[in-house]
């Protein structure tokens, strides 16, 4: 049985304490070389050691997991997310080279995951499949895409209901998206990411300001007086001069 070295990120010690318990009982030559609650530290731990497995936490306060992934320069690892959600996308997963543990971990779960990553690592015993950040995210967007999109928040990754979406709003280098329920997300991306993903030919998404994208499913009234779309919940939207042909368009007039 091949020796394998691994780090642990998790913003919550308790979270950390438990998997280490875990692993140490059933487990047999798994060694924690590291572990981190701080996603920074976790980035220089995982370039240091180079480890065989990440133990990886997906909702992290400060930097999630997937922006952790994101900044890292050395990825030849396998992947073990760790979250006490079940994030629509994440069964995905299961048939590919990265794997997922709910919390509280189930030692059975943890078994056959690192049964898993040990028939890899001994199938390729000149090197590790290089763990592809490109090829996750695809793998996340797979599900159903034209009619979801996902959603990286700082408190984890969600894919959301297009339908669900009544309009997006600027704020800063992110966006906030607000749904059906009242509900807002705050994203980080942009408002100009948005627009490339969501308004494209024959869709319900249209930019008609600098700082707004609506649903256009969602409009109920335009008033010409001041230049507003009224939405589904009375929301007052501006459209400006520069969006008003195309909005036009689509009114047909």
């Amino acid at each position: 049985m091949m020796f394998l070295r691994a780090i642990i990120i998790d913003d919550e010690r308790r979270g950390i304490n438990a998997l280490k318990v875990t692993i140490e009982k059933h487990i047999e030559d798994l060694k924690i070389v590291a572990f981190h609650s701080k996603a920074n530290e976790g980035i220089e731990s995982i370039e240091n050691y180079k480890p065989e497995i990440v133990f990886l936490d997906i909702n992290m306060p400060e930097m999630n997991g997937f922006e952790l992934l994101e900044k890292l320069a050395w990825r030849d690892f396998n992947l073990v997310f760790t979250t006490a959600h079940r994030e629509y996308g994440l069964k995905a997963l299961k048939n590919n080279a990265i794997d997922y543990l709910l919390k509280p971990v189930d030692p059975k779960e943890l078994i056959i995951a690192v049964n898993k990553i040990r028939a890899r690592l001994k199938e390729n015993i000149e090197g590790m499949t290089r763990f592809n950040y490109a090829e996750l995210m695809n793998i996340l967007q797979t599900n159903d895409v034209k009619h979801r999109i996902m959603v990286n928040s700082k408190s984890g990754v969600e894919l959301v209901e297009l339908d669900e979406i009544i309009f997006l709003e600027s704020n800063s280098n992110y966006t906030t998206i607000v749904l059906n329920d009242s509900r807002k997300i705050l994203a980080g991306k942009s408002l100009k990411e948005f627009e490339s993903q969501l308004c494209l030919e024959d869709s319900k998404f249209m930019r008609v300001h600098q700082s707004f994208i609506i649903n256009l499913d969602k409009v109920t009234r335009y008033l010409k007086t001041s230049d507003f779309v009224i939405m589904c919940q009375e929301q007052k939207i501006p459209v400006s001069k520069s969006k008003k042909d195309n909005f036009f368009k689509w009114l047909n007039i």
